[in-house]
């Protein structure tokens, strides 16, 4: 159950910073062991050629 609850913290917070669902995807998987995404998370999805 704890589980599900931060998956989707993650896709609150993604949606919240205007990323789309492809994105919010790979920020969910990358950080699956943080409630929230970092700020630099824009920076990263661009490195990863994500954005």
């Amino acid at each position: 159950m704890r589980r599900f609850a931060t998956r989707s913290w993650h896709f609150m917070d993604a949606y919240h910073r205007g990323l789309n669902g492809k994105q919010a995807a790979w920020a969910a998987k990358r950080y699956h062991g943080h409630h929230v995404l970092p700020d630099s998370i824009l920076s990263e999805l661009d490195a990863a050629k994500i954005l």
